[in-house]
């Protein structure tokens, strides 16, 4: 998935979770936890994945709930232990949301559900060039470009309009939080 999309999901199941638990909103602080919690698994395996041999793939390590539950874990522990609860639930959220947005975006390509890393080491995730972040982001826009070329790709990008866009609505519902200047929203969901 692309990161805009990551971001979207995740920003969408934490606003309605916290708006569905507390009846608040989320504030700016958990709100760029949960931006952070995103892309958090992209920031770790593709640099090492796709510019080193030091992972095997852009979708290795912190793909891995083997991984992933132990720092979410961590993140929520020290949130707490800072009375930060909101930024820890939120980060671990934006990071879970990623797991299955990587899992089945394949299928809208027209490939198979790639379950395998998420059991990194276990199951083996790939393999990919070290060096060729470059060429594997030009691989990643020629396959994109070439499937909104299609019929197929008209629907997914009526899709992923209405996903960003729903997005950005209940972001500005919830008082923009997060955007220095601009945010509306009290800091009102609490621990």
């Amino acid at each position: 998935m692309w990161p805009w999309e990551h971001l979207a999901i995740g920003y969408l199941t934490y606003s309605l979770l916290v708006r569905l638990g507390s009846g608040t909103r989320p504030s700016a602080g958990a709100a760029l936890a949960v931006a952070a919690g995103t892309q958090f698994p992209d920031l770790v395996d593709k640099p090492l994945g796709w510019g080193t041999s030091i992972l095997p793939s852009g979708q290795s390590l912190a793909h891995s709930l083997l991984f992933a539950l132990p720092v979410i874990v961590l993140v929520v522990v020290l949130a707490r232990r800072f009375d930060r609860n909101a930024i820890g639930r939120a980060f671990g959220i934006g990071y879970l949301s990623h797991l299955p947005g990587d899992v089945f975006y394949p299928v809208l390509l027209g490939g198979e559900p790639g379950f395998s890393p998420l059991l990194w080491p276990i199951l083996p995730s790939g393999g990919s060039d070290p060096g060729a972040i470059l060429a594997h982001v030009t691989d990643l826009f020629a396959s994109f470009t070439t499937l909104l070329n299609t019929p197929a790709g008209t629907y997914y990008l009526l899709a992923e309009v209405t996903l960003l866009f729903a997005a950005l609505l209940l972001w500005i519902a919830d008082g923009t939080p997060g955007l220095p200047g601009l945010d509306r929203g009290e800091a009102i969901e609490r621990g």
